[in-house]
């Protein structure tokens, strides 16, 4: 929409409404109508017509008054109606371009989420490869280790067996030797596994140092502004407003008694329907009653 065209402005809006001495004729005719009525006793057809008559004048006066309060009003009216014109303008264009801007919000908010959530996709995903990296480290180093420490197992049992051999021959010396080589075999088996067990937690701690220090996107908070779900009721494709009051019904007949709250009992529908079939009327759950009314005439 273009902006809007530059309006002339008055400086200011007046009227005046005389109250003309016809006028006040016509007010001072209801002057103690209320008294009047209330002092009417009807205990006769002669008084029924007098109370009838009475009540027709007063219509009359009704008639005309409402016709001369509409044209003394008029003026005021066309007054407040242009001075309401003045603004409609301004608040109208005011009111599209905050629609515009509310819809760019939103726009921006739905494709700053799908950001956001689409770094933290990556995020952890990266995560889980530097999880997995790490794992695979650890794995490594632990079978390194144990390889080491397997070797210097063996080596141990092998010099425990020349131990044994050498006790068996009376070699102290040699027996002395081997007990020796076992000892300092089982040690380096025992540091091999330390060693590998220490590089593996290495790992593994380098990486969920790295995982921590990752900093997690949050979408930047706007002054001002804040954005809400907004959930709204749709007919379905294909199906019109009496298909869907069917389908309520029918789920209201199946047990669904929440949905009693989206029923409107529409009573100037039901006077209608009692006025065109009177007696013979049949709405679930109403009767048709005569209530009767008087009508008097205003000419």
């Amino acid at each position: 929409m273009n902006a809007r065209t530059e309006l002339a402005i008055p400086e200011s809006f007046a009227v005046t409404l005389p109250v003309t001495p016809e006028v006040i004729v016509k007010l001072k005719l209801a002057d103690g109508a209320l008294t009047t009525a209330q002092s009417y006793e009807i205990d006769s057809t002669d008084m029924a017509q007098i109370v009838a008559d009475q009540r027709n004048g007063y219509l009359k006066t009704i008639t005309t008054l409402k016709e001369l309060k509409k044209g003394f009003v008029k003026p005021a009216k066309d007054i407040i109606a242009n001075a309401e014109a003045l603004f409609d303008p301004a608040l109208e264009e005011l009111d599209l371009a905050v629609k515009h801007l509310n819809g760019g919000l939103l726009t921006w908010d739905q494709k700053e989420k799908a950001r956001i959530d689409q770094e933290r996709r990556e995020r952890e995903a990266e995560d889980r490869r530097i999880r997995q990296d790490a794992e695979r480290k650890a794995a490594e180093e632990t079978a390194r280790a144990e390889a080491k420490a397997a070797e210097q197992y063996r080596i141990a049992a092998e010099a425990e067996k020349a131990r044994q051999k050498a006790l068996a021959e009376g070699n102290a010396r040699a027996a002395a030797a081997a007990a020796a080589q076992v000892a300092v075999a089982n040690q380096k088996a025992e540091a091999a596994i330390e060693n590998g067990q220490a590089k593996a937690a290495e790992a593994i701690n380098t990486a969920a140092a790295v995982v921590a220090a990752t900093p997690e996107t949050h979408q930047a908070k706007i002054q001002g502004n804040s954005f809400r779900t907004n959930w709204v009721a749709e007919i379905n494709p294909g199906l019109s407003e009496d298909d869907v009051k069917l389908l309520i019904v029918e789920a209201i007949c199946n047990g669904r008694a929440e949905l009693f709250a989206l029923l409107d009992l529409n009573m100037s529908a039901c006077n209608k329907t009692a006025k065109g079939f009177e007696g013979r009327t049949n709405i679930p759950g109403m009767t048709a009653r005569n209530s009767p009314v008087t009508a008097g005439s205003r000419k």
